[in-house]
């Protein structure tokens, strides 16, 4: 979900800098600071109304709409929601990017099939020709294996030329030469490369700033980012989560949230961790979940490794297992992950072959039987 107006996004991240709601009057103010880059004492009342005014009638309802923040007509108070979007550090990244092409930019993101070509002609050093793009957006779109229909390649080409390449040229991301019919990629400074490196339904809902794509598995530094990555993956799952913990304070609040909306999507949870503290939270506060206590500690490397921290295994069509590294002196860890996605992913399929059969009978109701899974 991008945010393409930069008095919205000014609007998302001054109330993401906030532990409360903020007034609509002052809230006209800081943004009339910003927009006119003065303090806030020589904002002119004149200007402020101005802004509130806008907000009133354009702004506020449509960032109401998104879901992103709660507005309260009686108080006349703004604050954020707990829309998940807003704890992703890429989305932080949009928000606060002030560049003045930023909107056309967002725009084009925004668009599937924009962002396969930029993702295609990035890879290439020569200009590409308009029917060899249109071939390769629609098998992105497909199967790699599978040759394109000569007719959907054909309107995609048209679709190219009046519409797609003529809006990513004004964006200033390519440019287009109509007389030999070929595109080039030119990028744009503020908008980082990995957002582009994906393949439709096997990318992470976010690739966060600290991740690198090799062959499709990506590596995650830094535990708020783990955290984030482990959350839009309960986010994702439509039938069956499977999850271990090695410790406690891994099972944050939101995490805990999101299982529970998981469950209120008939989406069935598996839980295992040898950790009593673990296996407790989760049964009071997310009680429909299948709890077992793991017999093998096989997630525990010699001790001259980082121990496993979090597996968690979504739908069987993606992965993240995360490691627990030095603990700081207000006893979190430090984390790191690799992560995976789409059934014929390399680490999916490994996790796939390591668990087997087994996850077919997770379902059992007998308490001896979960305790004899030998994971």
């Amino acid at each position: 979900m991008a945010v393409r107006d930069l008095l919205r996004r000014r609007i998302v991240a001054l109330l993401l800098d906030r532990v409360s709601s903020i007034d609509e009057e002052e809230l006209a103010i800081q943004l009339a600071a910003l927009e006119e880059e003065k303090s806030l004492i020589d904002v002119t009342k004149e200007s402020a109304q101005s802004i509130r005014a806008e907000l009133l009638h354009v702004h506020l309802p449509a960032l109401e709409d998104t879901g992103l923040i709660e507005w309260d007509r009686e108080a006349k108070t703004v604050t954020t929601t707990d829309h998940p979007v807003l704890d992703d550090p890429k989305f932080r990244q949009i928000i606060e990017t002030e560049a003045t092409e930023w909107d056309g930019i967002l725009a084009n993101l925004a668009n599937q099939r924009r962002r396969i070509a930029l993702s295609v002609l990035k890879n290439r050093e020569e200009p590409m020709a308009r029917a060899d793009l249109a071939g390769r957006i629609i098998q992105h779109e497909m199967d790699e294996e599978i040759t394109p229909d000569l007719e959907a390649v054909a309107d995609l080409c048209i679709a190219l030329h009046h519409i797609h390449l003529p809006k990513l040229e004004k964006a200033g991301l390519i440019t287009y030469d109509i007389e030999t019919e070929t595109a080039t990629y030119e990028g744009y400074s503020e908008l980082d490369d990995e957002w582009l490196d994906f393949r439709l339904n096997e990318t992470p809902r976010a690739i966060l700033p600290s991740a690198h794509q090799s062959e499709n598995i990506w590596s995650i530094e830094g535990r708020d980012n783990v955290i984030a990555r482990g959350q839009s993956l309960f986010e994702q799952a439509d039938d069956e989560l499977f999850l271990m913990f090695t410790t406690d304070g891994l099972l944050e609040e939101g995490c805990i949230r999101r299982l529970n909306d998981a469950v209120d999507r008939d989406v069935d949870i598996y839980l295992g961790s040898q950790t009593p503290e673990v296996r407790d939270l989760v049964r009071e506060h997310v009680p429909d979940a299948v709890i077992w206590e793991p017999q093998m500690d096989w997630l525990n490397l010699p001790p001259k490794y980082e121990k496993v921290g979090r597996l968690v295994y979504a739908d069987r069509n993606a992965v993240m297992l995360a490691t627990l590294g030095e603990e700081d002196g207000e006893g979190f860890h430090d984390e790191t992950a690799i992560t995976g996605a789409g059934e014929n992913n390399a680490l999916v399929i490994l996790l796939r072959d390591l668990l087997g059969s087994r996850l077919d009978h997770l379902d059992a109701q007998s308490e001896d039987f979960r305790s004899q899974i030998p994971l």
